[in-house]
């Protein structure tokens, strides 16, 4: 397993978006970097958490006959924090 945690932050000026994995920080956005209407239209909103396991898309390519369907998604726990 691995823990995964994303942080939006709004404290922070100017706001700021951190992902994280295992614990070590491995992307941020901050609001300077895109305009306005953008992180508006990200941030102001309420939140889903989506869990998929997808086939498909262009990297590392189209699924193919020997592509392998149905695989597990294993999930220990998922936990939610508000300030």
């Amino acid at each position: 397993y691995h823990i995964y945690r994303m942080e939006f932050d709004k404290a922070t000026t100017p706001q700021e978006i951190r992902w994280y994995v295992d614990g070590t920080q491995t992307w941020r956005v901050t609001a300077d970097m895109v305009d306005a209407t953008t992180w508006n239209n990200a941030t102001n909103h309420g939140f889903f958490i989506i869990l998929n396991v997808a086939i498909g898309g262009g990297w590392p390519g189209n699924p193919t006959t020997q592509t392998t369907s149905g695989m597990p998604m294993f999930v220990d726990y998922v936990r939610v924090y508000n300030r």
